[in-house]
């Protein structure tokens, strides 16, 4: 019996002996994240950005670097909140999971089944595409961001009468398209079926039961966070703040501005088979279904630099790879001024949540990966802190722009080419000349036009009554009749379609009497 006793003392202590090792381990690798990440804000000119590190139920690291307002040099924290972008699209996609969980709707169901008047380009698409379709990017159908970025619209119903309009680029479930206004559908069919609106239903599905109690969805809640941060952009080498943008009726797609701190109560759902302190917020076959590859994104092998990154899959608002033998889940955000970037490790029970006020930042991926391989003890297979500073240098960059200069007169008169300019798909804008100068005027940005060909213009942002020399956008092509009349115009607003044509209809002009 002593014998016995005596041995199952010795395992004991054996045990607790491991565990201590274990968490000094972790305790060092914290130590060795805390002094990388020290050094990212002066590497990568940001302003700031913040971290949070979950494993299993826990948050094992989480703290904020640099500042959310660089003006009145307030620190970011923990708590700072920040633009998330496409990162909402895992919980958009997460209310429809928990009405499939409830029989409220079928993934394998049509959309029309909820939204009739929704219609799509032909007859394929109107009687194959799924609610599954819509969730996993595989509906045919390329961005046509433009739609909405240039157009915007007031309502999700307005989104929806443009879907018709709007062309394919492969047959249903062939290639793997990402599709914004796909998501804006999901939210569509979450309103219908809930009579609430996606924001009611974010908060009341996610947001209380997971204690994220900074986060929100608005630009104006934004506004009125006391601890929100402030977007910046860099412009000749220099901070520059940028104004929030509004996404409007596309919410679903990326609207949620949140904080690491809550963000990790996000993470801790996910890796624990949808629960949060023994409560069931995700039902638990749609967390398996979501982090399962339910699409290939692309079939390319490994790249040299980073042979241990394969497989690019997605499942529900993410996407699959394997990064090192390890399996993980992530996804992106940009927004004007912020980029974000959530990563979760199943098996290794590990969730990483990167924020930054920097517009098209590198630093969300990077420190991704310099977090994963610390933790996860995987080899070191490119200079990440390395590749951050070549990136940076490229993106720091002073441009010297050259003056802007006409190759060619107009073939026309100027007011020759004025009118409202229409596609079903996108919207209406209006072609207006002002100060002897030929502007294209949509509802969300304003361009210069400048003749460089016959009925060609290049255009420029024009911004508070100036033009940005720097800012090209796409240009403008003018078609004829046979009579020489303007008919329409051309804008390469998705590029991986011909040019979308738009119809002309002149202007009315008011005679004096």
């Amino acid at each position: 019996m002593r014998k016995i006793i005596n041995t199952t003392l010795l395992m004991l202590c054996l045990g607790n002996a491991i565990a201590q090792n274990k968490n000094a381990s972790i305790l060092e690798k914290i130590e060795v994240i805390d002094k990388e990440l020290n050094t990212v804000i002066e590497k990568s000119k940001a302003a700031g950005f913040a971290i949070a590190i979950v494993k299993g139920k826990e948050v094992i690291y989480a703290k904020g670097f640099g500042y959310r307002d660089l003006e009145n040099k307030l620190p970011v924290t923990t708590n700072t909140v920040f633009a998330i972008g496409s990162t909402t699209k895992a919980f958009t996609a997460s209310l429809l999971g928990i009405l499939e969980g409830e029989g409220k709707v079928d993934f394998d169901e049509s959309p029309r089944t909820y939204i009739p008047e929704l219609i799509f380009y032909n007859s394929e698409m109107n009687t194959q595409i799924t609610v599954k379709d819509l969730i996993t990017h595989r509906t045919g159908l390329p961005r046509h961001d433009g739609s909405w970025r240039y157009f915007g619209a007031d309502t999700k119903k307005e989104y929806i009468t443009r879907i018709a309009f709007q062309e394919p680029i492969a047959p249903v479930r062939t290639k793997w398209r990402y599709n914004n206004m796909m998501y804006m559908v999901q939210g569509a069919i979450v309103e219908r079926l809930t009579e609430k609106t996606w924001k009611e239903s974010i908060e009341q599905n996610f947001f209380k039961p997971l204690e994220m109690t900074n986060s929100n969805t608005s630009i104006n809640a934004l506004k009125n966070n006391n601890q929100a941060a402030i977007g910046y952009y860099i412009e000749d080498g220099v901070n520059t703040i940028i104004d929030y943008y509004d996404i409007g009726a596309m919410e679903p797609a990326g609207a949620i501005n949140s904080s690491v701190t809550d963000m990790s109560n996000w993470m801790i759902a996910w890796l624990n088979k949808g629960k949060y302190n023994d409560k069931q917020v995700l039902p638990n076959a749609y967390v398996k279904a979501a982090m399962s590859s339910q699409m290939i994104v692309t079939g390319k092998l490994p790249k040299k630099s980073d042979a241990g990154t394969f497989m690019n899959n997605y499942g529900y608002g993410w996407f699959v790879k394997s990064y090192k033998g390890h399996y993980r889940l992530d996804h992106g955000g940009n927004i004007e001024g912020f980029t974000a970037d959530i990563s979760l490790f199943p098996t290794d029970n590990l969730g990483i949540i990167i924020l930054t006020n920097q517009n098209r930042s590198a630093i969300p991926q990077v420190l991704r990966n310099i977090v994963a391989d610390i933790i996860l003890d995987t080899p070191e297979t490119m200079n990440w802190m390395g590749y951050l500073e070549g990136y940076v240098k490229n993106q720091t960059k002073v441009l010297e722009v050259e003056p802007i200069v006409s190759t060619e007169k107009s073939v026309h008169v100027l007011n020759e080419y004025t009118g409202s300019y229409i596609h079903k798909g996108y919207g209406t804008f209006d072609v207006v000349v002002e100060n002897d100068s030929l502007f294209a005027k949509f509802p969300l940005k304003t361009l210069w036009l400048n003749p460089i060909h016959p009925n060609v213009f290049e255009t420029f942002n024009f911004i508070d009554n100036k033009v940005y020399a720097k800012y090209q956008d796409e240009s403008i092509n003018f078609m004829t009749n046979f009579e020489g009349e303007i008919t329409g115009l051309k804008m390469e607003l998705e590029r991986r379609l011909d040019p979308i044509e738009f119809k002309r209809v002149p202007l009315k002009i008011e005679l004096m009497d």
